[in-house]
């Protein structure tokens, strides 16, 4: 499956100038005077980016499928999406759609520059599921008018402006996990989606440590034969290789810190010996840790 990695040439930015902040950050308006240029059909079909993605919708009309989850027309809504995702656009124009879309990299931070460190901090950007929240009025506008600001200064040609979209768009992060703290708000197809939801949740907010799939299952006050089923039905996969998913992308953070030796990782993720941790890498990625090292820094 096609995976798009350039923010910049992605095919929605195409009609609009903006600043190039190094390939990490792109906002683009959807209005109805605003022309809809249809893309090359690559586009169209089924794909995955290597980049994160917030709509912050006022009124919404197209068909967008992520993963199991189609968003349909809805107002007041945030659609989050994290990179790996699969996506597939309708090929329907927008009606009288408005709002706005944020493309980013972690890259465009300082602090949080792996995407598992941003995961972990923002855990509305779950892996498997799409987050969809319905906000209520004034949780919305609070979030939108940061969307315009950042709009505003990222076509600007005045000093700062990096600085300034870099601080705007944490900003905007913080306000989206306070409005929807504890899945306040959010939209779910059917209960298993819900669960698997809750799930991805407690695996991002256990401050990097990794539990068993009973443990997870107590935490939701559910059996662990339940939670697998509610896992498989919404993702394919099992309950384990999710949290094996996660602690994979934690794994593959670490070892960008170069300061770590793999010793030092593989104690931090639980393994009581490095060749367990190499073993578990390998099985999952094909290659040892040191050679994702060497091959990333």
């Amino acid at each position: 499956m096609k995976v798009f990695k350039d923010i910049n040439t992605y095919f929605l930015n195409s009609t609009e100038f903006a600043n190039d902040y190094s390939n990490s950050f792109y906002i683009r308006r959807i209005a109805k005077h605003m022309a809809f240029v249809e893309p090359d059909k690559k586009f169209w079909g089924p794909h995955k980016r290597d980049f994160f993605e917030i709509a912050i919708l006022q009124r919404s009309t197209i068909n967008i499928q992520i993963g199991n989850q189609t968003l349909k027309e809805m107002k007041n809504s945030l659609a989050i999406v994290s990179p790996f995702q699969i996506i597939n656009y309708s090929e329907v124009p927008p009606n009288d759609d408005y709002g706005y879309i944020i493309y980013f990299n972690a890259s465009i931070f300082t602090s949080l520059s792996q995407s598992y460190g941003l995961q972990n901090e923002f855990p509305f950007f779950k892996i498997h599921t799409m987050p969809l929240y319905q906000l209520s009025e004034n949780d919305f506008k609070g979030i939108l008018s940061i969307a315009q600001e950042l709009y505003q200064e990222s076509r600007s040609t005045e000093l700062h402006n990096l600085e300034i979209v870099r601080s705007l768009l944490m900003i905007l992060l913080y306000k989206v996990k306070r409005s929807t703290q504890n899945n306040k708000g959010m939209v779910t197809t059917n209960r298993f989606d819900t669960m698997m939801s809750k799930f991805e949740q407690l695996i991002l907010s256990g401050n990097n440590h990794f539990l068993s799939v009973n443990e997870y299952a107590s935490q939701m006050n559910i059996s662990p034969i339940y939670l697998t089923e509610c896992v498989k039905k919404a993702t394919g996969k099992s309950a384990q290789k999710i949290i094996i998913d996660y602690k994979m992308l934690y794994a593959k953070t670490l070892l960008h810190q170069m300061d770590k030796s793999v010793a030092e990782i593989a104690y931090a993720l639980n393994f009581n010996e490095v060749a367990n941790f190499n073993q578990f890498f390998k099985r999952n990625t094909g290659i040892t840790a040191t050679q994702f090292r060497n091959r990333t820094n």
